[in-house]
């Protein structure tokens, strides 16, 4: 803006045009000061949003239908030097007697000796095999035949076994020493030597075994009736049910205990963290809606109805009750809520309630106070879980109809096989496909097998494949002398095929058998209403769009003999009282209808609607502005010709007067 301060008149131009416009730019003000308001609360309402997606994260520990908190266990060893152990969530919670008698170990053995390492060793090939695993044949040429370049290449191109240098001062010599990388009896390392003795020393590996490939062996149990039991590994599986031992070292005779009991402080930990969650929401909202009398002060949201709405609902939930369970109410579990909206934990109460050390309160209903569970009349199927679209079955079941059991894939020989089979370098070759997988080429150890023995040595040389990883199957001879191959896995996803090669023949495969498995089918009943599930494998899901089983999970673990006309089972969903607080939160974060969308879209309206209401004054404004400098610049012209008129007019008169006083002359 161009001054015209005091051109002529002297005016201070500058501020008696502000002083003129002060309405405006009171609007203004009086705009950016609700500007501020507005912003103030949609920053508060931000950190409500942030609060409650806090929450929600809390809440997702205590509303897990697989790998719930409250499954969890410990397992404890009373001897650790001996033993340590863990537990899933499937174990049982309870002591076990164990003692170790002996360790797996790997195979050792060990060549003759050897002057030096740098000591020439013949060329050609020669091949290691690690028990029913593939066999690696190595080529010794004039890049690696000595004695170090021949370990050198072992470890760099062998997968099952170490080779390193050791000295051996009885003999004052070097020896190779080969480990299988695997241990157990039936990981022994086998060597076919093919080096050519003309080109230099040849390793003999037939000497005895440096250290013998040995089972584990673990005796569950000190009575008479106790189990013993042999492993290829130190990690023992399948032992106990969803518990892993490590085995540090043998200790025959001596008894350790295994205690697996509930994992009580996590479970603590999960309900203890929802609580400080739910309190520091609760606080934020309070510090957000105060008024201090003493200041006359009120915080930005003191009044709305929003967070009234969203406090008032958060506080109805944590205090309700769950239908249909014997646990309903929080409290019951020493989970109590106070006058000020906040919550409190009695850590002893809660202890007890999870160990089921409370009147009337079992463990197991502990966990339906919180999130979405389920219950079935059929221990043959089982509830997995839902998601936040499945519905509780509120005090009724939901039926569920199978139609048809999940079955595995399962191939039988063409042929029957002989009482008694030889397996030798000419027919231990065969490809198998398993899910859709093809191995690569797998060798049986040779020898002379009853079928039992074949089926058994059949099925460890699959499982150990490489190429097949977990497609494992199971393999058995029926009635009839005909070898049978079936799959682990159910459903469609299950598949066996082209069993092929030189010991397809000798085990009666003629490499047409092919077979996949089939999905459970069925549906979810609801008062008289069926609602559509699809299955995969043992699994069946409620759809999508279900009304009241969207997304609902259960295994089904049927045969087929098992399936029935009408409902296999009766299922009692219930949801609670942190999963219907998940609901909530979710509906209000909910990025297309939650409240906190409509509110803050609220503010950004308020806001954009002050922003136009300023941007239309500023443009009155200086429109009043231009007007103005424009009549005051129009003034000053005036008063400058008045003075130029004024100037003229005075210097006449000078003139005139002097004139007279001159006589007229």
């Amino acid at each position: 803006m161009a001054s015209i301060d005091g051109l002529v008149s002297g005016f201070d131009t500058t501020n008696i045009i502000e002083s003129l416009l002060g309405f405006q730019q009171q609007q203004i003000d009086s705009f950016n000061s609700r500007k501020a308001e507005v912003t103030t609360k949609q920053t508060s309402f931000k950190g409500i949003e942030a609060q409650l997606i806090t929450l929600q994260s809390s809440l997702g520990r205590l509303n897990s239908a697989t790998n719930s908190v409250f499954d969890a266990r410990t397992a404890s060893s009373t001897n650790e030097d001996v033993i340590t152990a863990t537990a899933g969530n499937g174990a049982i919670a309870t002591n076990y007697q164990l003692s170790v008698d002996q360790l797996a170990t790997s195979h050792q053995i060990a060549s003759q000796g050897f002057a030096s390492t740098s000591e020439q060793i013949g060329t050609g090939d020669i091949t290691f095999k690690v028990g029913d695993r593939a066999a690696q044949t190595l080529t010794i040429d004039s890049s690696n035949n000595t004695l170090q370049g021949f370990v050198n290449t072992i470890n760099e191109q062998v997968d099952d076994l170490n080779a390193s240098l050791v000295f051996d001062q009885a003999s004052n010599s070097h020896r190779i020493l080969l480990t299988s990388k695997h241990t157990g009896a039936d990981n022994a390392i086998t060597v076919t030597n093919n080096l050519n003795p003309l080109e230099g020393v040849l390793p003999d590996f037939t000497g005895p075994a440096v250290q013998p490939p040995l089972n584990a062996v673990v005796t569950l149990g000190s009575g008479v009736g106790a189990i013993q039991a042999e492993y290829q590994s130190n990690t023992v599986d399948g032992l106990i049910e969803d518990v892993t031992l490590e085995l540090h070292k043998a200790d025959p005779g001596s008894t350790i205990t295994i205690n697996v009991q509930e994992d009580v402080e996590s479970a603590k930990e999960a309900v203890n963290s929802f609580v400080d969650d739910f309190n520091t929401i609760m606080s934020f909202i309070d510090e957000q809606t105060r008024f201090n009398p003493e200041t006359n002060q009120s915080s930005p949201l003191l009044g709305d109805r929003s967070v009234s709405t969203i406090k008032n609902q958060l506080l109805t939930l944590v205090s309700g009750n769950v239908p249909g369970v014997d646990v309903a109410r929080l409290s019951q579990i020493g989970v109590d809520l106070d006058s000020r909206g906040q919550l409190s934990v009695d850590g002893t109460k809660l202890e007890q309630a999870l160990r089921g050390e409370l009147d009337n309160v079992d463990a197991r209903d502990v966990r339906k106070l919180f999130g979405l569970n389920g219950e079935s009349s059929n221990a043959s199927v089982r509830y997995l879980g839902g998601t936040l679209r499945t519905q509780p079955s509120n005090n009724s079941s939901y039926e569920v109809n199978i139609t048809q059991a999940a079955e595995q894939a399962r191939i039988t020989a063409t042929n029957a096989a002989a009482a008694s089979i030889v397996i030798d370098s000419s027919n231990n070759e065969f490809q198998l496909t398993v899910d859709s997988t093809t191995s690569e080429t797998l060798t049986l150890a040779e020898g002379t097998y009853t079928t039992e023995e074949l089926a058994a040595e059949l099925q460890s040389v699959i499982n150990n494949s490489s190429e097949l990883g977990v497609h494992d199957v199971s393999v058995s001879v029926d009635g009839s002398n005909h070898f049978v191959i079936q799959t682990e896995a159910y459903g469609t996803a299950a598949n066996l095929s082209n069993l092929n090669g030189t010991a397809a023949s000798v085990l009666g495969f003629d490499s047409s058998e092919t077979a996949a498995g089939v999905n459970v089918a069925g549906s979810f009943v609801v008062d008289g209403v069926e609602e559509v599930a699809k299955g995969i494998g043992r699994i069946l899901t409620g759809d999508a769009d279900n009304e009241n089983t969207a997304d609902l999970r259960v295994e089904v673990t049927l045969g087929p003999g098992d399936v029935v006309a009408g409902a296999e089972a009766e299922l009692t969903v219930t949801e609670g009282i942190t999963g219907q607080l998940n609901d909530y939160i979710r509906e209000v974060l909910d990025a297309e209808t939650g409240l906190l969308k409509t509110v803050n879209d609220s503010f950004t309206s308020r806001l954009e609607a002050i922003d136009q209401s300023i941007e239309k004054v500023e443009e009155i404004t200086e429109s009043k502005r231009q007007y103005l400098l424009e009549e005051f610049a129009a003034l000053e012209s005036i008063i400058n010709e008045l003075q130029n008129t004024g100037n003229f007019i005075s210097s006449q008169l000078s003139s005139l007067s002097a004139f007279k006083s001159n006589g007229g002359k």
